[in-house]
């Protein structure tokens, strides 16, 4: 039996689209680019105003020829227009070169006013301090922030506080971070107000030549690096992982921990946790990596809580090139997390749980 193939032109398509209810229209306008959602304003009068209500917004300024004058006339253009009393979930906002201050400013308070739970910011700026120091949120619960910087360029400094309580992940890419406090108290604790975050990304890099130490607590997903140089200042470190509990997602962890012991390789002093050693041995055929590097080290202490086992393979291979180092074993009270962010480390680096201090 044949079957008869109908062919539909461009007007029957767009007229079956058109039949659907407003929020599926809704939704597939957001998925589009911002952009190419308000062009479908010219299909009919009934996609006249539909692209107003789009939860999701994409401000993209790869779709403009002109960035300068069309993007952000586009810009503020589209804001000012849109649905002011329409929910808006996510606000995505990517400006190819130097972004205008005042319109980075707009396009934030614009999204913390609308009560965005997902915000994405991808530009280039040397505006400090960052306009997010300047709002607070009670729905934000993701943030994705990448600064576009050239080498030898100023780094965009974080706030050294925000109140985004409900926030449970974070992506931050080439920005600096102001001090607190001055001498053996100085500190950076930028993330200490978020309470719900249990995802962090970034790459801690540190470039700080007089830095003598690096401490701490927490769990190693971030890549930490000195630049072109090895963190050659540092003399004492210490880390404590906190906890190897629902590490299935987090095979990177070992790995992680492992490029951090290369590029703290000049340490003198090196102070773990029963933790810290589990995690290593983690670390896939750990005596076949090439490991030339822990030669200055005088002594390793070992930190543990009541009967924590200690693995002897780890603590081999963190002496195999200075089998002359000092081994001391402390044992300590089970602490709490308040108790480690009460505590202090002296003039240095560390992170507690999601934050980072200096």
């Amino acid at each position: 039996m044949k079957t008869r193939r109908r062919n539909y032109n461009a007007d029957e398509i767009s007229d079956k689209l058109s039949d659907l209810p407003d929020f599926v229209l809704i939704h597939i306008l957001s998925i589009l680019n911002t952009k190419q959602s308000v062009q479908t304003c010219i299909l009919s009068k009934r996609w006249r105003n539909l692209w107003k209500y789009i939860p999701v917004i994409s401000l993209n300024s790869f779709y403009f020829k002109n960035i300068k004058k069309d993007f952000t006339k586009f810009v503020y253009r589209f804001l000012s227009l849109r649905d002011d009393k329409s929910t808006l979930h996510a606000l995505k906002f990517l400006r190819e070169g130097h972004v205008e201050h005042r319109l980075l400013k707009r396009v934030i308070k614009y999204a913390f006013s609308h009560n965005v739970k997902l915000l994405d910011i991808h530009m280039a700026c040397n505006l400090n301090p960052f306009p997010l120091s300047y709002f607070s949120s009670l729905t934000l619960t993701s943030l994705n922030l990448i600064s576009e910087r050239q080498i030898g360029s100023p780094f965009t400094v974080f706030p050294n506080s925000l109140n985004f309580p409900l926030l449970t992940h974070l992506s931050i890419k080439n920005f600096g971070f102001h001090s607190s406090g001055d001498g053996e108290d100085c500190y950076v604790d930028p993330f200490s107000t978020f309470k719900s975050l249990n995802t962090f990304y970034s790459t801690i890099e540190l470039t700080t030549p007089n830095l003598c130490s690096f401490d701490f607590i927490g769990n190693p997903s971030q890549k930490l690096t000195g630049g072109n140089i090895r963190l050659s200042s540092i003399k004492h470190v210490n880390i404590k992982v906190s906890s190897m509990d629902g590490w299935s997602k987090f095979e990177r962890y070992p790995l992680v921990l492992l490029d951090w012991l290369v590029e703290l390789a000049l340490t003198e002093s090196l102070t773990v946790n029963s933790t810290t050693l589990k995690v290593l041995c983690l670390t896939p055929n750990l005596w076949k990596v090439d490991f030339p590097y822990l030669c200055n080290l005088k002594s390793l202490k070992i930190d543990i809580v009541q009967c924590s086992s200690i693995p002897k393979e780890a603590i081999d291979f963190l002496l195999q090139n200075a089998p002359s180092a000092k081994k001391v074993i402390i044992k300590s009270p089970k602490k709490s997390f308040n108790d480690y962010r009460r505590g202090r480390f002296g003039r240095g680096f560390y992170y507690v749980g999601d934050s980072l201090v200096h």
